[in-house]
């Protein structure tokens, strides 16, 4: 179901019908009652990234998922179990596309 973010507008999928926000940050701003001030920039549907830039990319991603992995081993146990499946869904979907 796709629904319209009261705070800035943007249109996002959402997962219950009642949502009202696309992100946490939207829904403290609208807690604290503080106005979005800002754009939403979409990027073009015909743009492109380098080669240099895909690369840094999934270089970050990498990095974050070793990050997770290494997290879930000094959290108590049930975080550690929700990042060591995160960690592992993330290294999937890299391997997934051949990164």
């Amino acid at each position: 179901m796709i629904a319209k973010c009261v705070v800035c507008g943007r249109e996002f999928t959402c997962k219950r019908k009642t949502a009202k926000y696309c992100s946490a940050s939207c829904r403290g701003l609208a807690h604290r009652a503080t106005p979005f001030h800002g754009t939403v920039e979409l990027p073009s549907a015909l743009a492109s990234m380098s080669e240099e830039e895909v690369l840094q990319v999934v270089n970050n991603a990498h990095a974050c998922a070793s990050d997770l992995s290494r997290a879930s081993s000094y959290t108590p146990a049930p975080l550690c179990l929700s990042l060591a499946k995160v960690a592992t869904a993330f290294e999937d979907a890299l391997s997934g596309e051949g990164l």
